[in-house]
Parts: C-alpha cells; sequence; structure tokens
C-alpha cells in the first residue's frame, strides 16, 4: 500500500484546495504579530477601540508589565494588528492601569518579500 494514497490529488481535492488556499490567504492579517506603533504609523488603519488593562490587584512591582499583557490580550481578541499605548496610570503603589488604540491594518507585501 502506497504511504501517500490517504491523499489523492484528484478534481474534488484540488477544488477544495483552490477554495481553502485563498481563505487561508486572506486571514494573513489575523496570522500577523501585534505591533507597538506610533500614531503616524497607522493613519491609513481602521480604528477598532480604545482598549484598557489592568495589573490586577495586590502588591505587583511590576504593574505597567500586567496592565500592558491586559491591552495586549485584548487586542489580539479583536484581531488588531497594531497598537498606540495612549497611558499609563499608577493607582496606588503597586497597581494600575494601561491604555492603548487598537487598529487593524493592511499587510502591505512589496516586491523584494
Amino acid at each position: 500500500m502506497n504511504k501517500y494514497a490517504a491523499f489523492k490529488l484528484n478534481r474534488p481535492n484540488l477544488l477544495g484546495l483552490l477554495i481553502f488556499l485563498p481563505l487561508l490567504l486572506s486571514s494573513a492579517n489575523a496570522l500577523a504579530e501585534l505591533q507597538i506603533a506610533r500614531e503616524a504609523e497607522v493613519k491609513s488603519c481602521n480604528y477598532l477601540a480604545e482598549i484598557e488593562g489592568n495589573s490586577g490587584y495586590g502588591k505587583n512591582y511590576n504593574w505597567q508589565s500586567l496592565a500592558k499583557d491586559s491591552v495586549l490580550a485584548q487586542a489580539e481578541k479583536m484581531a488588531a494588528t497594531h497598537v498606540v499605548w495612549m497611558q499609563f496610570n499608577p493607582v496606588g503603589g503597586f497597581n494600575g492601569v494601561a491604555v492603548a488604540k487598537a487598529y487593524r491594518c493592511q499587510l502591505a507585501y512589496t516586491s523584494d518579500q
């Protein structure tokens, strides 16, 4: 028995592949890594939302990282491609809130890629 017998490249399989491939390529934005950007870099992008993330409660000496992670997780859920940090507000001595704007930008492909 041929080890490649499970998948034969016949007309129905080829048709399915041709249908699936554009769907995969069109979702390339979802596969892109979230980028930190400046306001000027996202002028041609679609604004999604302002996101607020907090560090949680407790003695968090590095509350900025926890608040950033919260914002980034929310941005990924909404399929954002870029985040622009707006502000970091401490709440007491060990906690705080990060605020950012989320954008979805089209991927730009150049001829040398």
